[in-house]
């Protein structure tokens, strides 16, 4: 007991310290866990995106309108300054969620245009080829920042 009374303070210290130290390993943890989820709804947007601009069936457009929803939902996330590049991150996911809000809505009205046989398909291709390879390049610029290595 004369042991306690005599550490009281150093032992207060050590789990006040131990306490900070958990606190923000879960700050890390949490960082960590939302930018693994935005990259993986991200792929899952992509391949949804990739086959429906192969084959252009209405059950793959709502398919890819869900992994967007999903993929935008996710973009919504905040990280704290404990992971490198935090704020360019910040900056680059809303961008990578508009950017693929835009490729989809060029390819659903590149596929109407088609069907209607009325606008420049041609210009449609290329403003989606553009969208396209925009988003894979902001995505790439993503994962260089994360530090994700492939």
């Amino acid at each position: 007991m004369k042991i306690i009374k005599k550490y009281k303070w150093l032992i207060v210290l050590a789990l006040m310290l131990a306490g900070i130290f958990f606190i923000f390993c879960r700050f890390y943890l949490n960082d960590v866990k939302a930018l693994k989820e935005f990259s993986a709804s991200y792929e899952i947007f992509d391949e949804a995106m990739t086959e429906y601009s192969l084959s252009r069936t209405h059950d793959l457009e709502s398919i890819v309108e869900d992994a967007f929803i999903e993929l935008d939902s996710k973009a919504s996330f905040r990280i704290s300054s404990l992971i490198k590049n935090d704020s360019q991150l910040m900056d680059l996911v809303p961008e990578i969620a508009h950017l693929s809000g835009k490729e989809l809505d060029s390819l659903k009205f590149y596929t109407r245009s088609i069907r209607d046989k009325s606008a420049d398909l041609a210009g449609l291709a290329e403003k989606y080829s553009t969208l396209s390879s925009q988003r894979k390049a902001a995505y790439v610029r993503f994962l260089k920042l994360a530090g994700v290595k492939d």
